[in-house]
């Protein structure tokens, strides 16, 4: 049996389209995590999503026989606080990046992990920050 999954539409863009390194699978628990920006089109009729929804790290159950289910996400981005949606949806094509890098999963937990932010969440409460750690205000404190 083959699955696919398609998050947002063209516009969205992920490390791990062009850095094998970005993505994480972890096989004693069956879970991926995807770095990625999510873009959608919000009914202009362009020919690309520009309308920034999710800009993080996705986290989905995997297995053969079910497939990809979306466990949860840790938000690096919110986007009610973007008035530049274009920046974030339009460079999907000749540089595919997200804001997030890497992510660690630890026992119940994963470690999402950004040039200037690391956030911990517990895998079963994704959505809610255990840590919030702002590395600039960490450097400019130390």
């Amino acid at each position: 049996m083959t699955h696919k999954e398609i998050i947002g539409t063209r516009g969205s863009t992920s490390d791990a389209a062009t850095n094998h390194l970005a993505f994480n699978y972890f096989a004693p628990k069956g879970l991926l995590a995807i770095p990625i920006t999510v873009c959608e089109d919000s009914g202009g009729g362009g020919s690309y999503g520009d309308t920034m929804t999710f800009s993080g790290l996705l986290v989905y159950d995997v297995s053969v026989e079910g497939g990809f289910s979306l466990r949860g996400g840790v938000a690096h981005v919110d986007p009610d606080e973007v008035e530049d949606h274009y920046s974030y949806c339009s460079n999907w094509w000749t540089d595919s990046n997200s804001i997030v890098k890497r992510s660690v999963f630890m026992e119940d937990f994963v470690y999402s992990v950004a040039p200037t932010r690391i956030k911990i969440q517990d895998l079963d409460a994704l959505g809610e920050d255990l840590v919030d750690l702002n590395l600039i205000h960490l450097a400019r404190t130390l």
